[in-house]
């Protein structure tokens, strides 16, 4: 049984960085694509110890009871050995997370707002109230928020059918890499306004100035 630290050749006190900083190397020396036939084990062994290592939580359970606490807890969460099913793990250490999500939603949480208003010192004392104007924006009355024009709805984006994202695959020095990013034509939304609200310019919010 392989001990985890050794086979990333870091110590037990390594930071997250220095974890993945090891497995990078070690992956770009022992990927097929790079090293040939013969170096498969090695390489499920490599990816293995860093799903490990790589996770906070899973990485406490192996420093308290090694492989056998992983294993009382359900395994390696899914990881079955094959290369295809830790491609999302390589995909995350090698291209910050670029894989695929789902499409992104058109709601969004607005930001706070900070106002600056004059009081005196009777004010601060005694207290008092203000009305204060505001910007904000509030869901568009036309629309109700869906961006369409009445009568109209998104159409699924035929680029990318509805994913928010398309794959590319590039050339680099592990081969041939497939990676994800957001649909251009939808923007990540997976899906297209055809027809935008005229009141919000298919925004589907109004700038409002309150009081």
């Amino acid at each position: 049984m392989s001990d985890y630290y050794d086979v990333l050749g870091v110590t037990r006190e390594a930071t997250a960085e220095e974890i993945k900083k090891a497995y990078r190397k070690k992956a770009r020396q022992l990927h097929p694509d790079v090293a040939g036939p013969g170096h498969e084990d090695e390489f499920k062994k490599v990816s293995a110890a860093y799903e490990v290592l790589s996770d906070s939580e899973k990485r406490q359970m192996y420093d308290l009871g090694g492989e056998d606490a992983l294993h009382g807890n359900g395994g390696f969460g899914g990881f079955t050995g094959d290369f295809g099913s830790f491609s999302d793990l390589f995909q995350q250490a090698f291209f910050g997370g670029a894989a695929s999500r789902g499409p992104a939603s058109r709601t969004r949480r607005g930001q706070d707002s900070l106002l600056a208003v004059n009081v005196d010192l009777a004010d601060v004392v005694f207290g008092t109230t203000k009305t204060v104007p505001m910007d904000t924006y509030v869901v568009c009355d036309t629309c109700h928020g869906s961006c369409c024009s009445p009568g109209t709805s998104p159409v699924t984006c035929a680029e990318c059918n509805g994913q928010g994202s398309v794959q590319r695959m590039q050339r680099s020095l592990l081969g041939n890499v497939v990676t994800s990013t957001p649909c251009p034509r939808c923007q990540g939304y997976g899906t297209v306004i055809a027809s935008p609200c005229r009141d919000c310019d298919g925004k589907g919010r109004k700038h409002v100035r309150t009081q």
